[in-house]
Formats: C-alpha cells, sequence, structure tokens
C-alpha cells in the first residue's frame, strides 16, 4: 500500500514558520506540537513509505506545513541533503574566509550551526553568544558552510547524557523503535534509526533488533 500523493495532503491548521538553519527534525518537532500531533507519527507520515524511519521528504513536508519547498530548502540546514548534515552552496567558500568567523583557532561556523540545529535559539541570540553580526549568522545559516575537518565538533544529538538516556531504555527492555519513538516524543530528541541501532549494537549487543 502506498501512501497519499503530495497533491492530497492537507495542509495542517496550524501554520509554523522555519527558523533560519533550523533541522528538518526540529521544524517536524515544532510542527506537529503546535497542530496537537506527536512528532513521532508527523515524522513517520512524512517520511513515508519503506523508510518511516527516515529523513521526511521535503516535498511531503511542504504539502502539510502550507509552505513551499523553495522556502523549506532556503531555510532548512539539512534539507538538500543526508538528514543532518549541512548543505554546501557555491557561497560557501566566500562565507567560509570571513575574519570574523575566526577567533583564535577555532571555526566559528560549526558552533553557529549546532547552536542553529537545536531549533530553540534565535539569530540575536546565535549572534550575541558567539560575538558574531547578525548579519554573518544569517549568511552562515543560509549557506551552510561546512568548516575545515579539523574543526573541534560538539555534536548534541549523541551525547553523553543522550546515550546514557538511551542504555537505560535498553536495560528497562525496550526496543529500537520504541527507543525512537520516545526520545522524540518525550524528550524532543532526533536520532537517526542507523545511530540508534549502532548505539544498541555497542553497548548492549544481544538486544539488537529487539
Amino acid at each position: 500500500m502506498t501512501g497519499p500523493s503530495v497533491e492530497r495532503l492537507a495542509e495542517l491548521p496550524v501554520n509554523v514558520r522555519p527558523r533560519l538553519g533550523e533541522s528538518t527534525d526540529s521544524y517536524v518537532r515544532r510542527l506537529a506540537r503546535a497542530n496537537h500531533l506527536k512528532p513521532s507519527d508527523l515524522h513517520c507520515f512524512l517520511a513515508g513509505p519503506p523508510n518511516w524511519f527516515g529523513k521526511p521528504r521535503i516535498e511531503r513536508l511542504a504539502a502539510v506545513s502550507g509552505r513551499s519547498g523553495t522556502a523549506l530548502q532556503r531555510a532548512l540546514s539539512d534539507a538538500s541533503s543526508a538528514r543532518g548534515r549541512a548543505k554546501p552552496t557555491p557561497r560557501t567558500l566566500r562565507v567560509h574566509t570571513h575574519k570574523a568567523l575566526k577567533q583564535g583557532s577555532l571555526d566559528m561556523t560549526l558552533p553557529i550551526q549546532y547552536d542553529a540545529l537545536r531549533g530553540d535559539t534565535t539569530v540575536r541570540q546565535i549572534a550575541q553568544r558567539w560575538n558574531v553580526p547578525r548579519w554573518l549568522v544569517r549568511r552562515v545559516l543560509d549557506s551552510a558552510v561546512f568548516p575545515d575537518r579539523q574543526t573541534r565538533r560538539n555534536r548534541y544529538v549523541m551525547t553523553g547524557p543522550v546515550k546514557a538516556r538511551i542504555n537505560s531504555m535498553i536495560v528497562s527492555g525496550m526496543g529500537p523503535k520504541e527507543i525512537w519513538t520516545e526520545l522524540m516524543d518525550v524528550h524532543d530528541i532526533s536520532v537517526s534509526m542507523g545511530s540508534l541501532q549502532r548505539q544498541i549494537s555497542r553497548q548492549h549487543p544481544t538486544a539488537k533488533g529487539r
């Protein structure tokens, strides 16, 4: 059985504006909560068969959000790339070389992107936190700069506390799908099913595929 075509998808009652630089997962969670839906249900619906737990499809998200695909492509940091990865554009190198983004040996583009990916900070707050002009923050988020490979990374998804929470869920007898759903619906945390299964396999090999 195939899902409904994009043309037949109904727009949700509450229109939510995507934040510049926000991840697709974060926007889907906000859109779901504004419309009194479970984020996991909306996520799976937007991903569609056969990969229900994969990345939401941009054309389906556009149909239900009331936003154009172009607007979503521009605002969401990972709209045109693999899940959780920034999208490159022709302006990447020009933005990346701006002197305001170099503070000592630290490249500020990555911290700026990760702050935006959380979906709970404004451009003004990010600019103040990292002492970068707001116009440059917008440029970084719009062009989704790929920082240098040597830049210190601080991914927020699979941090120690999240791993500890996942491990406690495994110990309690929960399987991958249950853990994925609870992380998204209860804790506002999006983790790819592949990453989750790898974590389960590393920490509890006997629990894989449960």
